[in-house]
């Protein structure tokens, strides 16, 4: 069985996408009142966060196994059956929605942006043999180094400066897939007896913080200076909760900052969602920080957990198709002019309505169509599908 508490991050971080995507799709005036637009920029948060769970936990898991093709066809075809199926219905019910350039980015979802994170997850998958050896040929000195590295090249460069010269999603995904993989493998350096890794990783207790000082004084001496700037470790030395709590508030701030400056003084230098992209420093160590909390999190396996995290994928496809985008959101415009409080209940409800909404769907999907299908294909193509995925496990060797 799946691990229930990593399977409850899969939920909780597809709910933090719909509230990214209640805040910035919603049909808020340009206008507004200044605390009802903090309020609908502090949702924003969440939703760059949330992708940021959902990679570096395939790296989690990936680093320590290879693709299968039969994951990456579930995939493609889970979103051809949502666009496709979705422009079918709109088609009929609604036309006016049925613009030129939605029908042309349905056609073709995989390639035609219009869902930008499953193309560049179908990519990761692609090249995940690849990172693996890579992974897989580092030390423990390079894994902290190259995590380093790209944390100073990616993250706090850009968040410092607004210049983003490496800026790709792509490149982003392959590296948080690396950084997934190197937090378990520190995790579970603690529990194997690693005993710097043990210091890095206690959450507390008597001696917890000296022995974690203790433990990162060596780490640094061993690794150079960059070891203080591995995110991974950062993360492990200040434990999950607190670095989660602490980056997310220091964005929230971030946040309010802006939409005051900008109402106040005009700034115009940079929007409110700025602090929340997925590479800005606080979302990076906020995402690492909840991989590590919900890693350790003491959860009994739970088939319902697993079950609703199985649909995550499909929520995505559902509430963000342009489609529905276009139709959903604008039913909540009554709740900005009821004020903060209104609006953040209202999304919360949309959060966990359109998650139970879209899980429902989905778990018909897979009930009536996916699982049949594959069943159909395992008997007719088995061989053809385990050469393929021999062919992807031996791909970067």
């Amino acid at each position: 069985m799946r691990d229930s508490n990593i399977e409850l991050l899969r939920i909780v971080s597809m709910m933090l996408i719909i509230l990214f995507h209640f805040s910035v799709h919603g049909p808020w005036p340009a206008d507004g009142v200044l605390a009802a637009d903090v309020a609908v920029g502090v949702l924003a948060f969440g939703g760059k966060l949330g992708v940021n769970c959902f990679v570096l936990i395939t790296g989690y898991f990936m680093t320590r196994s290879s693709v299968r093709m039969a994951s990456v066809a579930r995939v493609v075809l889970e979103t051809w059956f949502y666009s496709w199926g979705l422009l079918i219905l709109f088609a009929v019910a609604q036309p006016e929605l049925v613009t030129q350039a939605r029908l042309e980015k349905a056609a073709l979802p995989l390639v035609s942006g219009e869902y930008w994170f499953i193309t560049n997850f179908v990519a990761l998958m692609v090249v995940s043999p690849f990172l693996n050896l890579l992974f897989d040929r580092l030390s423990r000195r390079g894994k902290s180094r190259l995590a380093a590295i790209g944390f100073v090249t990616i993250s706090v460069l850009p968040t410092l400066t607004t210049f983003n010269p490496l800026g790709s999603d792509l490149l982003w995904f392959f590296y948080l897939y690396l950084v997934g993989g190197w937090i378990r493998e520190l995790m579970e350096g603690a529990e194997g007896g690693d005993t710097l890794a043990i210091a890095l990783a206690r959450d507390g207790g008597d001696g917890a913080a000296a022995d974690r000082d203790a433990a990162w004084a060596k780490t640094a001496g061993a690794s150079g200076a960059l070891a203080w700037l591995d995110p991974a470790r950062l993360t492990l030395r200040m434990g999950g909760r607190p670095m989660a709590v602490a980056s997310i508030l220091i964005s929230w701030a971030a946040i309010a900052a802006i939409c005051c400056a900008q109402a106040w003084f005009g700034f115009d230098r940079v929007n409110a969602q700025y602090p929340v992209w997925q590479y800005m420093i606080p979302t990076f160590l906020a995402s690492t920080g909840m991989l590590v909390a919900f890693a350790r999190l003491a959860m009994a396996p739970s088939r319902t957990v697993n079950n609703l995290a199985k649909c995550a994928l499909g929520v995505y496809l559902i509430h963000d198709n342009p489609f529905v985008r276009a139709w959903l959101w604008p039913h909540f415009a009554a709740v900005y002019a009821l004020g903060p409080a209104a609006i953040i209940g209202a999304s919360l409800l949309a959060a966990v309505g359109v998650y139970a909404f879209g899980a429902a769907v989905d778990s018909l999907r897979i009930a009536l169509l996916e699982k049949p299908l594959f069943r159909w294909l395992n008997s007719r193509f088995g061989d053809q599908l385990a050469r393929a995925d021999h062919w992807f496990a031996t791909m970067g060797k």
